[in-house]
Formats: C-alpha cells, structure tokens, sequence
C-alpha cells in the first residue's frame, strides 16, 4: 500500500475544528435528560449557549413551543433520553475515527473504538424511533417534515452503518471509509443545526427556534453531506485513495428519472401557477408555486433529461458541458425568484422558502464554479458527480408526495416533507454515487480487493 501523504495545513486545522466541534456538541448533549428529569429543560448547557449567542427571545421567547417540547420529551424519556446521550457518544467516538494519523499509528484502538461506535450509534437511532413512534408527528418540532425527516434519517443511519460493517468485515477498507464518512455527515446533522441556529437568530431577528428549525431542516443533509464530500476528498484522498466514481443507481434508472422529473417540473412549475393543476382537488392555489417559477420550470426540464448523458461523461473524466450549466445557471436564478416570491406563513411555508432559496444558491455555485473551473480529470469527477446527482431531486417528487399522502398530513406538511426527503434521498446516492461506494445488487466497476487497516 502507498505511504499517505499530509493533507495541507490549512485543511487539516480546518478538519481538527471541525471534529473538535463535534465531539464539544457531544458533550454537551449528554446532560439533556436532567434537565428533562427535573422539568428545567430552558437550563440545559445547549439552550444556555444558545441564549447567550443570539437571545433569550429567540430560544426561549416562545412558551408554548417550550410547554409543548417538555410534555413530548416527559412522554417518551426513555427514547429521547437514550438518543440524546448515545448520539452525544457517538459522536465523540467517531470524530476520534476520522483523524487518520491515528488510524495509521493505532489501528487496534481506531478497530476498538469502531466497534463501541456501531453499538452507540445502533442505540441512539433506536432512540429516536422510539421518541418518533411515541410522539405524534404534528406534535414534533417544527412539525410533520421535521418529523418525516428524522425518521428517514435514523433508518437511513442504520443502513449506512451496516453498509460501513459490511464493507470492513469484506476487508474493503476504501469502501468502509465512505460509507463511515456518509454515515458521520448524518451525526453531524445536530451540531451544525445548532451552528445555523445562531446564524438564522442573527440574519433573521424576526424568527424564533421553531422558524429556524423549520426552514433549516429542509436544507440541512446536503450541506453535511457535502461537507464530508470535501473532507474525503481533502483528508481521506491523502490517506487511502478512493475508489472511482459509479452511480449507485442503474442506468435506465437514470434515464427514466430525468424524463420523469422534466414532467414533473413542467407540472408545477409551468402549468400549476396558471390553474392547471392535477392537484387542485387536493391543495389549494397557496400551495402552488409561483407564476415566476416558470424560468426555473423551462430550464429544469431542458436539464434533467441530460444529466444521464453528463453523468456518462463525467466518469470518462471529461468536464460537465456548458449547455448544462448555463440550464443550471437559469434553473437556479429561477429558484431564487421562486423563494423570493413564497408567501410566508406558518412552518411548510417556511421550509418551503429555504428550500428554494437553498436550492438557488446551491445551483449557482455548481454552475458558476463549473464554468470557472473547467478541470477534468479523476480528481474532480466526485465533485461533478455529487452535482449532477443533486439536479435530480425533482425526479422523485410526484411518488415520494404520493407516498406521504397516505399519512393524511394536510397538503402544505407533505409539499413540505416532499422537498426535505428528495433533497437527501439525492444527496445521499450522490455522494455514494461520487466515491464509487457499493450498493447491493449494482455492480460494480471494478473488482473490490482486500486491504488492510494497517
């Protein structure tokens, strides 16, 4: 095996920050229950930090929210207790995994610490269902898509999680460390909502914790996710090489979710805000998108159908066309006036805006940056793959709300759900999709080999 290589000294402060940061939140979360225990949960060490950053008004302004969190928490102690302090351990334990130094020079500790790490994370997302099988969905924070989203999150983390044992018990080790990597971007969910908190009190003074939280938790995964997309490819890139790149989905898959989405865009985006809407017996005209959504309708349908054809090309290292990322340039812009033309209102709506705008912004750093930096070549084919994947996200919005209908959630609640749910499905498979991670019954581009951890 090749000897690693330093990453940068910049990226390596940088990555220690930011695990630093981690296992602090997992610190301080482990005092959660007894605050719950003594009905006192305003005095917990987060909410404390919280008040002291943005303001009391913003954490704690709102009795009712706090009531309503306390008699949830009260009913389901066992559940949120287990998850808060288990998820606290799991992320100290795992933050200790991604420093490769000491994977290198103590792999007996990095396998012991592993190993109590699948038990803790396994124990805290059993936490959570149990806290989200109590709890009604409209009573959880922020709402039913807040709660659709931590169900998708603790199964998907357990799955990640059996995918990462698998992958090491196959002595696949490149593979392990993706999948560890995708697994940790769902841990670091909590402290980075805890982060974006303090930003959102100071950018919007006018919103409380619950807004907050309701619009971030739309936008949250991708932004994790692509957090450890540059750690694997800034950090992990110098300690193991990775493993190229292959969509985690099959072709025709593919194909058919680009021609399903330019449908579904045209729908919403082109035909809905003028009142030809299938939906309309089901929601109502504020639950349409705006008549400015057309500009982003026009030019998403123009650009999903070709992101098959692109994602071919990038895995023959050649750069994204220019076509497509001028569509994304006008598919994001058309986000944007989207978000900007939103009413607000209650949680959905709010979820509702910072997906748009997330997405905007999101699009248009894809599509400048891909104008700007135009390098092909292995070394940027992830980056490219992981943005092609996310323009898929409308692909699966007609079944995924089809799906949530069955709840019997009011409309605004699944459009809600919808959006968060298709931006992490996506966002999920494309960074597995960017780091060639094995999925059971997709074949593989090239023989898996063993390797050891030493």
């Amino acid at each position: 095996m090749r000897s690693p290589q330093r990453p940068h000294r910049a990226v390596a402060v940088i990555s220690l920050l930011g695990l630093l940061t981690a296992a602090l939140y997992g610190l301080i979360s482990l005092n959660y229950p007894w605050h719950i225990l003594r009905q006192e949960l305003s005095l917990s060490l987060s909410n404390q930090l919280l008040v002291a950053l943005v303001s009391r008004d913003f954490v704690l302004g709102d009795t009712h929210i706090g009531l309503a969190t306390m008699r949830n928490y009260t009913r389901a102690f066992a559940g949120i207790s287990m998850h808060t302090v288990l998820g606290g351990v799991s992320l100290c334990l795992c933050a200790l995994q991604f420093i490769p130094a000491l994977r290198r020079r103590a792999p007996a500790l990095h396998r012991a610490v592993g190993k109590l790490a699948v038990l803790s994370i396994c124990a805290a997302m059993v936490g959570a269902i149990v806290y989200l099988g109590i709890t009604p969905a409209r009573e959880v924070f922020s709402g039913e898509p807040f709660a659709a989203a931590l169900w998708v999150q603790a199964v998907s983390t357990i799955m990640t999680l059996g995918l990462a044992v698998k992958a090491i018990r196959e002595r696949h080790i490149r593979a392990h460390m993706g999948w560890m990597a995708l697994l940790f971007a769902g841990l670091l969910t909590a402290p980075l909502l805890r982060i974006e908190y303090i930003a959102i009190g100071h950018l919007l003074p006018h919103f409380n914790i619950a807004q907050a939280n309701a619009g971030l938790a739309v936008i949250l995964f991708p932004q994790v996710v692509w957090l450890m997309a540059w750690w694997m490819l800034h950090v992990g890139r110098t300690d193991l090489p990775l493993l190229t790149p292959h969509p985690t989905l099959h072709w025709p898959a593919l194909r058919i979710m680009g021609w399903l989405g330019a449908a579904t865009v045209l729908h919403e985006g082109l035909l809905a805000p003028w009142g030809l809407d299938l939906l309309s017996p089901w929601r109502t005209a504020a639950e349409r998108l705006p008549v400015l959504a057309g500009l982003w309708a026009l030019a998403s349908a123009l650009l999903l159908p070709r992101i098959h054809a692109e994602l071919r090309a990038v895995l023959r290292q050649q750069a994204i066309g220019q076509t497509t990322l001028w569509l994304g340039v006008a598919a994001s812009t058309g986000a944007l006036l989207t978000a900007s033309q939103l009413p607000a209102g209650d949680y959905n709506q709010i979820g509702r805006q910072f997906y748009w705008a997330g997405a905007g912004i999101m699009g248009l750093l894809i599509s400048v940056s891909g104008m700007v930096w135009r390098q092909a070549g292995p070394a940027h084919a992830p980056v490219r793959v992981l943005s092609l994947m996310s323009w898929l996200m409308p692909a699966m919005w007609a079944p995924m709300a089809w799906a949530l209908s069955w709840t019997g959630w009011p409309a605004s609640a699944v459009l809600t759900a919808t959006l968060a749910l298709c931006a992490g499905l996506f966002t999920w498979h494309g960074f597995a999709s960017a780091f060639g991670l094995p999925m059971p019954g997709v074949p593989a581009p090239t023989p898996q080999t063993g390797e050891t951890a030493a």
